[in-house]
C-alpha cells in the first residue's frame, strides 16, 4: 500500500487543490475567530457561516496586502541604499585616482 503512495505521480492540480484547501481552512478559522470576537462584543448579533468564511477570506486578503506593501517599501529602501553605496564607491574611486 505504501508503494502505491510512493509511485503515484503528484500533479499540479493535486498541489493546487491542497494549497486551496489549506487557505480555505485558514480563512474559516480566522473568520471564526473574528465572528467570536464580534459575538463577544455584541452578543445579540449572530453571524451566518457563509459570512464567517467571507470575513476570513477578506481578513487574509487584508493581511496579504499589508505584507505586500511592507515588502514594497523595504524593496525601495534596499534599492536606494544600494545606489547610494554604488555612488559612494564611484566617488571614492574618483578621489583615489
Amino acid at each position: 500500500m505504501h508503494e502505491e503512495l510512493i509511485n503515484t505521480p503528484v500533479t499540479f492540480d493535486d498541489v493546487l487543490t491542497k494549497i486551496l484547501q489549506f487557505l480555505h481552512t485558514i480563512a474559516s478559522w480566522i473568520g471564526g475567530l473574528i465572528a467570536t470576537l464580534i459575538h463577544s462584543i455584541l452578543p445579540s448579533v449572530t453571524i451566518p457561516n457563509d459570512l464567517v468564511e467571507a470575513i476570513g477570506l477578506m481578513a487574509m486578503l487584508t493581511v496579504f496586502l499589508v505584507v505586500v506593501q511592507i515588502a514594497k517599501k523595504l524593496t525601495w529602501i534596499i534599492v536606494v541604499v544600494g545606489w547610494v553605496l554604488i555612488m559612494t564607491r564611484i566617488v571614492l574611486l574618483m578621489i583615489k585616482g
